[in-house]
């Protein structure tokens, strides 16, 4: 996955069984835990035990992003068919506006691969109350029976807000602790199991002043053969869109409770400002999964991956 430095995405749902049964909007709708936007889940979804919104045994999906308010504009305004073709996305149309109860937002529809299968994608951008939400919905073309689209456009129609829980409950309903924060100042949590940290007083920074450091699970299985490890690390590694052409610089393997652990080091460009950053990366593997930790400084910032390392050192999954 990627992970931007105040950027955020990701949604879907609502099956046609729940339409004819009662109107979407006379059911309330469901939040993750600690969450301020949620939506009416359509029959047979249900929240996500990995990320923050909705899952379905098709494997469509609704994924739930949160930001402050702020973001809206700066989300708003690369919300095109063309800003978006780069990930994958290929829209239908230019978007238009969706309705939300005390807001505002944009839609797109569209479609997108990964991993072999084609997906039919909406992608909402949404403010209301005191924060921004990215809302994404994918459901499977074989799905789309299960998880008709009349449905998910109704599901869409029921975006809500709500006051979000404080930072620490945040951080308490995280699959993981982080025993060492090393300095850095906890902004928010991201998709319910990712973790945005901070070297500076600014929530949003858009010009990339302060270094970030992102914890973030992987989301479902993702088993990695024994050995190869450091390939995945690296390759890992150029998906990092906030910085380019990342050379590493060190490597180093070790374990830890016998999961295997590569940490990687390297400089590169920040993507908008053409600015020298260094960046850090230390992924643990464990079982079908891994957990990932990221950090962007700039490069006169020296200390700051010594004490990246602390961060990563200290987390414990609960």
């Amino acid at each position: 996955m990627s992970f931007p430095r105040s950027r955020y995405a990701v949604l879907r749902l609502l099956a046609l069984l729940g339409l004819l049964a009662a109107p979407a909007h006379a059911a309330e709708a469901t939040f993750p835990p600690t969450g301020a936007v949620g939506l009416v889940p359509p029959p047979g979804m249900v929240p996500a035990k990995a990320f923050a919104g909705f899952e379905h045994p098709s494997g469509a999906s609704i994924v739930i992003i949160e930001m402050p308010a702020e973001a809206y504009g700066q989300l708003v305004a690369k919300f095109t068919p063309e800003a978006l073709g780069p990930t994958g996305f290929v829209a239908k149309g230019t978007g238009e506006g969706l309705s939300v109860t005390g807001g505002e937002g944009r839609l797109l529809r569209g479609s997108q691969s990964a991993n072999g299968l084609a997906y039919t994608k909406w992608i909402a951008v949404v403010r209301g109350g005191a924060g921004t939400g990215l809302v994404t919905v994918q459901v499977p073309e074989a799905a789309r029976r299960q998880v008709p689209d009349k449905a998910v456009e109704a599901a869409l129609g029921t975006i809500a807000f709500r006051a979000p829980g404080n930072v620490a409950d945040q951080i308490a309903a995280l699959p993981y602790s982080v025993g060492d924060l090393a300095g850095f100042r906890p902004v928010r949590t991201l998709m319910g199991n990712a973790l945005l940290l901070t070297d500076g007083p600014k929530d949003i920074d858009p010009e990339g002043e302060q270094a970030i450091v992102i914890v973030a699970p992987s989301l479902g299985q993702v088993p990695v053969a024994p050995g190869q490890e450091g390939a995945f690390a690296r390759k890992a590694l150029g998906t990092i869109r906030e910085v380019r052409d990342i050379a590493v610089t060190d490597e180093k393997n070790s374990t830890l409770g016998g999961a295997a652990v590569v940490r990687l080091r390297g400089t590169g460009s920040d993507t908008l400002s053409g600015r020298m950053m260094s960046v850090h990366q230390t992924i643990r593997f464990d079982g079908a999964g891994y957990l990932r930790v990221i950090g962007f400084a700039g490069a006169d910032q020296r200390d700051v991956l010594a004490r990246i390392d602390r961060i990563a050192a200290s987390i414990a999954v609960r």
